[in-house]
């Protein structure tokens, strides 16, 4: 279970850090943002390519070498609760969220009990 939820992530977020570099105007508009600059551009592609990818690097060498499975798990632990502890409050709060937003956030939930489910279940 652990080894699959790490994989799965792994592969979500390289999707996602690829789209995002790829077509960056595109996936910047469905999440809301609009670049300003060129700056704006190329701190978006750094982050939302760059820092994915560099999540999804992480899951994939946490699934790869055992010895890292549960150090992976608690990364996503912490990663997807700690999302969802900021997600909240803008849900909560700000008007006019779309509706992509609100599936981000469904997802981020489900995987982040998921990995609890898996964290619960596995021995230390």
């Amino acid at each position: 279970m652990i080894r699959t939820y790490l994989f799965v992530n792994a592969a979500l977020y390289i999707l996602f850090a690829l789209w995002c570099t790829i077509a960056p105007t595109k996936t910047s508009e469905v999440v809301g943002l609009a670049f300003r600059s060129g700056s704006g551009k190329s701190e978006y592609i750094t982050v939302y390519g760059g820092l994915e990818f560099g999540v999804a690097m992480f899951f994939l060498i946490s699934a790869l070498r055992p010895e890292l499975n549960r150090a992976g798990l608690l990364f996503g632990l912490l990663f997807y609760a700690c999302l969802i502890l900021w997600r909240i409050p803008g849900l909560l709060t700000i008007s006019g969220i779309a509706k992509p937003t609100y599936l981000f956030a469904a997802a981020e939930f489900a995987f982040g009990l998921w990995g609890l489910a898996a964290w619960l279940t596995s021995r230390p």
